[in-house]
């Protein structure tokens, strides 16, 4: 444990001693012991086991007044035990009755005495499957109820009767995002490239919108529209959104998985190409922002994406091909879904963001019409 926090540890300890009743909280402030318990550890990982007072976090093993028991089959824990193994701070108010913890991306969660109620970090009340409840001055809280509201993973080991509570980011838990826009574009962009920065806009018929999807008697399932009409030989239509919240300059593996909604059959037959195989779906996991810009071309001034996209049916040094716009069943009509799946390596820029881009190259000349929904995106963050 570094000064800091041993130094801080000292000043809760000292202020909790001078309070009523506070001193039988810090009752499991431990020492370290010897143990027959050993582990390979994070800094962030507790392990205790049922009925034995000895438990081991990143910086050894330590000793409790009481031990870990189960109560109509649920695992009671340590509360300030395993909430400061997994990096928290735990503060106790006298008057209240209530044990705030607070820690680094988590916010507050607070337990009141003798309660099968806990707050969880949005201020919602959880129901506890037990009360906590204090033994030999240390207050025992269910341990999954615990895992849960701090964000952190819970292993069970049956053989040993052990239980271990790692924080997610220390797992490396990927981070996970869902777009289903019941509500609005949740922040997606939808833009045009390869087509004349003067374009006739009434013949290029570009639309990005949120809309019905174009499924019977559907009248509540969102997506986002994306349409054009191929003028100029070659139509790049996408959609693109930044994500935060990642550490700046590092690798993740991302996952990207979206459903796209096509009219195009298979097979067949149209102006410049298939207005279902020669229309190509791509994706691409960036570290920039993927933009359409005006370029000086051959010709004349053309918007371009800033990043390479590739031609058509070929993708490019970013951006991948990923399938086309043919539906699953080309004998019958309307709308129909596509799943699409893909993965990629990105680093994030300075301020921790990454960007999404899909993408629909147009060698069709004629109008396309599509409709994207219920985006997932993994990432996670490289050992």
């Amino acid at each position: 444990m570094n000064k800091k926090k041993i130094l801080l540890s000292g000043i809760i300890l000292a202020t909790a001693l001078s309070l009523n009743n506070n001193s039988q909280l810090h009752a499991e402030a431990a020492s370290p012991v010897k143990s027959a318990v050993t582990t390979t550890m994070t800094s962030e990982t507790v392990i205790f086991k049922q009925n034995n007072p000895v438990y081991v976090n990143g910086q050894g093993k330590h000793r409790l007044n009481a031990a870990p028991f189960v109560v109509k089959g649920t695992s009671m824990i340590p509360l300030r035990a395993a909430a400061e193994s997994l990096g928290c701070t735990v503060n106790w108010n006298p008057k209240k009755g209530t044990l705030e913890l607070s820690g680094p991306s988590l916010g507050t969660v607070q337990f009141t005495r003798f309660s099968d109620y806990a707050i969880n970090t949005k201020g919602e009340r959880v129901k506890l499957p037990e009360q906590i409840r204090q033994v030999k001055g240390v207050w025992f809280v269910p341990a999954r109820s615990l895992s849960t509201l701090l964000n952190a993973n819970l292993t069970w080991d049956a053989g040993t009767h052990t239980l271990t509570i790692a924080r997610k980011e220390a797992v490396q838990e990927p981070k996970q995002f869902s777009f289903l826009f019941n509500k609005d574009t949740e922040g997606w962009k939808g833009g045009f490239a390869d087509l004349p920065v003067n374009y006739d806009k009434t013949i290029y018929e570009l639309k990005y919108n949120r809309e019905l999807l174009p499924l019977q008697n559907n009248k509540t399932n969102y997506g986002l529209q994306l349409s054009g009409h191929n003028r100029s030989d070659d139509l790049f239509m996408f959609l693109s959104r930044g994500i935060g919240g990642f550490k700046p300059n590092t690798t993740y593996d991302v996952k990207l998985n979206f459903a796209m909604y096509t009219d195009a059959a298979g097979g067949s037959i149209g102006i410049g190409g298939s207005p279902a195989e020669s229309l190509f779906i791509k994706a691409g996991i960036l570290t920039n922002e993927p933009l359409s810009v005006p370029t000086e071309s051959a010709g004349g001034k053309y918007y371009r994406m800033n990043v390479d996209t590739g031609s058509q049916g070929t993708g490019g040094k970013e951006i991948k091909v990923i399938g086309n716009a043919a539906k699953p069943e080309s004998d019958k009509p309307g709308y129909q879904r596509v799943n699409f799946f893909y993965n990629a390596k990105v680093k994030t820029n300075a301020e921790g963001v990454m960007y999404v881009l899909i993408g629909a190259d147009s060698g069709f000349e004629g109008l396309t019409t599509l409709y994207f929904d219920d985006i997932q995106v993994n990432a996670t963050s490289q050992k």
